[in-house]
């Protein structure tokens, strides 16, 4: 049943361009679109990868996210050591600033998600908090999606 919503859901959302920003405040609207979790190899970590927006007048910061369907999550930056070498780094808090958009992709921001419900698949949706340190709560659903869409999906 709960996948069949899902699936509902995001029929919905891609109908209407995969929008999900939400209303949370008196300044407008801060919340994310886009929002992609990539169904990882057994035992992997997933990689969530969305847009945060925020076109209010005040700067607003991202402080967590969560999925339903995971144990936990955590927001993380791909850094360049130099001679082709990356690390990850944790991002405690991400700014927002006022007019601004943060763009999760493969190699920069990106969200690693822990424990995912293995029966999710490829054209399931995955419901997703993030929190912020003025919003609060904003939540939304992302479209499951395999490494073999991440190219088509996410890097145009």
């Amino acid at each position: 049943m709960k996948r069949r919503i899902g699936i509902a859901l995001a029929a919905a959302a891609a109908a209407f361009g995969g929008c999900r920003v939400v209303p949370v405040d008196q300044t407008g609207t801060v919340g994310w679109t886009r929002g992609y979790l990539v169904k990882p190899a057994a035992g992997s970590p997933a990689a969530l990868y969305l847009w945060i927006t925020n076109p209010t007048a005040h700067g607003d910061t991202a402080t967590a996210v969560r999925l339903a369907a995971a144990d936990s999550a955590q927001i993380h930056r791909t850094m360049a050591m130099g001679n082709g070498m990356e690390h990850m780094t944790p991002v405690v808090a991400l700014p927002i600033p006022a007019h601004d958009t943060a763009r999760f992709a493969p190699g920069g921001l990106h969200v690693m998600v822990f424990g995912l419900d293995s029966a999710l698949a490829r054209g399931d949706s995955a419901q997703v908090t993030v929190t912020f340190a003025r919003a609060g709560d904003v939540t939304g659903w992302a479209h499951v999606i395999t490494y073999a869409d991440v190219d088509s999906l996410l890097l145009r």
